[in-house]
């Protein structure tokens, strides 16, 4: 009788205490922003793009239209402005999204900013490899002058979509013009600290898990967005 009493005992306190954990680990306060809350999920047009903004407690988030890439991934503009006193820590890292399958797989932040930076490295040391063989050609009186005229997403290495995302978005609210190189970093949302009047713009990527099997088609939406911000979670669902 008292092995029993006790393997109960044992049995509600490891309960109790996942409990507890998950309650830790649960978002404090969360704001949903639902498009039949026009109130406070207000529609916008910033950049040209059509927008969702929730503004809570001085900070405002906006968020586009989810756009699957040929890889199964995600991308979504997202814009963070501190309209109020205080200030407001983006950690773009903690961002995640939920798939819209039976399951709601969740799709975690991707850095596409140092994929990018990588490929841009990457390239530069086989341009300066490739310096060396043409100076060593030309020493020997024989070779060919490098070709001119590639454009801007050719030297960073980028594909198909990375030049999409080129196309529209610039930094502190200005597209870029024709002919200018926009970084990485001013490319894709970046972490930062922004106080009051600041804002930071930018592609955010969300990547399904590795082992995942679900197929992600081109015209599937997400189901959720949490953009978490000074403890407060941001839901654009």
């Amino acid at each position: 009788m008292d092995c029993a009493r006790s393997t109960e005992m044992n049995t509600a306190s490891l309960l109790f205490l996942v409990s507890l954990s998950a309650a830790a680990q649960a978002p404090k306060n969360v704001i949903v922003c639902n498009p039949a809350d026009a109130e406070r999920c207000k529609a916008t047009i910033i950049e040209g793009r059509p927008m969702r903004e929730l503004v809570h407690e001085g900070t405002s988030i906006a968020v586009g239209k989810p756009v699957a890439t040929a890889e199964g991934d995600f991308r979504v503009f997202v814009r963070v402005r501190q309209v109020g006193p205080g200030k407001a820590v983006v950690r773009p890292k903690y961002f995640s999204g939920l798939y819209s399958d039976a399951a709601h797989t969740q799709f975690a932040f991707y850095d596409k900013a140092a994929e990018i930076n990588q490929r841009i490295s990457e390239a530069n040391r086989a341009q300066q490899t490739d310096g060396g063989d043409e100076l060593d050609a030309s020493r020997h009186g024989f070779g060919s002058a490098p070709s001119v005229g590639s454009s801007k997403a050719a030297k960073l290495g980028m594909r198909k979509t990375d030049r999409n995302d080129v196309a529209g978005t610039g930094s502190r609210g200005s597209a870029p013009q024709a002919g200018t190189i926009v970084t990485p970093e001013e490319l894709y949302l970046s972490q930062s600290t922004l106080r009051r009047g600041d804002f930071s713009e930018g592609f955010v990527y969300f990547k399904k898990p590795r082992r995942s099997k679900v197929h992600v088609g081109l015209s599937d939406p997400l189901y959720e967005i949490d953009i978490p911000v000074n403890g407060v979670v941001f839901r654009f669902n």
